[in-house]
């Protein structure tokens, strides 16, 4: 399973600023910390619409200095997401994320994924929005796959964002994503999915606490691919503990090798 990590993200009022104000080190430091804490994976979404495609091209090129991993531009926009693959160096290795169905997105993404063969995560998501039940996500997702199949991609490059509500929003959000997640499973075994963890626990107190609660039923689920905060030692924790339970981590070996660099900490 992977990991990507989210902390670089203009939602968080602090990135907002470096980005604003071309704060090298704070976005140089988020990188640096995250790929310490060991993700596969850095997500990098600049947000506001103005400037949306120059923020993202100064924000890659930063990043670059100073890490060597893969990045996920993420963005609704896909002049955004070309703007960002303009400057990286890996272009096979980065991300796009993401589309739906939605026409302009596909039409705008697609050629970009198909000529560099790069991952590429779609959204559970119609014209109408998330769907209300697992079996219209995966619905969704059929036709999704369909498209990117008849548009040469390859298969594996494909990731289904299974997509996570707020538990506070609804009863029963929490077992749709795992639903979807297993029924994606079970019907397109050879694709994989993805989801975002904090998504479970907006608009609650401790946060943290839900989350990391959240994330072993994820990884029993089948998830291929986490979002996540790495810099939240008790979730680092308990992801590591999950993969051991779940038979992903032979002889627990991680878990012991965590355990003597003093990183499970709860």
């Amino acid at each position: 399973m992977l990991i990507i990590g989210e902390k670089i993200n203009t939602v968080r009022k602090n990135i907002a600023l470096a980005v604003e104000k071309r704060d090298v080190e704070t976005i140089q430091k988020e990188a640096i910390n995250q790929v310490k804490a060991g993700v596969d994976v850095l997500d990098v979404n600049v947000g506001s619409p103005l400037k949306e495609a120059e923020n993202m091209r100064w924000a890659i090129k930063v990043i670059q200095e100073v890490v060597n991993i893969p990045l996920c531009i993420d963005s609704p926009s896909p002049e955004t997401i070309k703007a960002g693959f303009q400057v990286c160096k890996d272009k096979r290795r980065t991300w796009a994320n993401s589309i739906t169905l939605q026409k302009k997105r596909m039409e705008g993404v697609l050629p970009l994924v198909k000529k560099y063969n790069c991952p590429l995560i779609a959204l559970c998501m119609d014209d109408k929005g998330i769907p209300p039940s697992a079996e219209k996500r995966v619905e969704v997702a059929r036709r999704l796959i369909k498209v990117v199949s008849d548009f040469g991609i390859f298969l594996d490059n494909l990731y289904i964002d299974c997509l996570v509500e707020p538990i506070s929003v609804g009863q029963g959000k929490a077992q749709q994503t795992l639903a979807t997640i297993r029924m994606m499973k079970n019907t397109f075994p050879q694709i994989k999915t993805i989801v975002c963890l904090s998504g479970v626990s907006f608009g609650l107190p401790g946060r943290g606490l839900i989350n990391r609660t959240f994330l072993p039923l994820l990884i029993e689920a089948g998830v291929d691919a986490i979002f996540l905060d790495p810099l939240d030692e008790a979730i680092m924790a308990t992801l590591k503990a999950a993969n051991a339970l779940l038979n992903k981590d032979e002889s627990c070996l991680k878990y012991i090798s965590a355990h003597r660099e003093g990183k499970l900490k709860v």
